[in-house]
């Protein structure tokens, strides 16, 4: 049994809400995997800034820990910016990762160039460092905002408005479309579809199961980040209560 731990860094979802993730993202697990989605402290209702991404910072960091500790073999930390993923790697031995590292780096395995999708433009520099950390600017042909914000994303009418941004980066030499914010995710199966009809050939990465899989791969090669460059810190990382 794989086990895996999916943090949750916004805050504001009651139990049915969150019952319906888990089954979103179990769908994506290969069978002998369990899914365990978790929840930090003091966490915002969403994540659209930099801010909010370092005021969610200490209560992932504390999760990844007690999630290594309570026997997780790797942890997901759910946002589509990798919120805190390299301080997270220096405090844990086993695999954390991230759904946008995870689905832009398959993107660039399948195809020449791809379009990132983003919820507001306030979060386009965010992402423009993200694929400038991954070292894949040369393989992005574009950061697209959508222009809705993260708590109305997720609705059935944003999806007209998500489609019309993808066609856009298309045009702008994509050959596939990555999320940057996880409230797209429920939008993937209908975009691919939709665009599948319009422009064949263009792929649509579904950034849970780019993340599930790569975690499951990894967890079954039994690697892990390197620790040469994730350090463990020097002293003991004390987390306030």
């Amino acid at each position: 049994m794989v086990k895996i731990d999916v943090v949750m860094l916004i805050s504001g979802l009651d139990e049915e809400a969150m019952e319906k993730r888990r089954e979103s993202l179990a769908i994506h697990a290969s069978p002998g995997t369990e899914l365990r989605l978790v929840t930090t402290r003091n966490a915002p209702p969403s994540v659209e800034s930099q801010a909010e991404m370092e005021l969610a910072a200490p209560g992932i960091l504390q999760r990844v820990k007690e999630s290594e500790r309570e026997g997780a073999d790797a942890v997901i930390i759910w946002g589509g910016h990798d919120p805190s993923l390299t301080a997270s790697r220096e405090l844990a031995s086993i695999p954390v990762l991230g759904p946008g590292m995870a689905s832009m780096h398959l993107a660039s395995i399948l195809a020449d160039r791809f379009g990132l999708l983003v919820q507001l433009p306030e979060v386009l520099g965010i992402s423009r460092r993200q694929v400038r950390d991954l070292g894949l600017q040369d393989r992005c042909a574009g950061i697209h905002a959508v222009g809705i914000p993260v708590l109305r994303l997720r609705r059935p009418e944003s999806f007209e408005r998500v489609r019309k941004t993808a066609v856009q980066a298309v045009e702008n030499g994509a050959d596939a479309i990555c999320f940057g914010c996880m409230a797209l995710n429920d939008h993937a199966s209908r975009l691919s579809e939709s665009l599948g009809e319009t422009h064949p050939g263009v792929l649509v990465i579904h950034p849970a199961m780019a993340v599930i899989r790569l975690a499951e791969l990894l967890v079954g090669m039994g690697l892990s980040h390197s620790k040469r460059s994730y350090p463990l810190p020097l002293k003991e990382i004390v987390f306030p209560d």
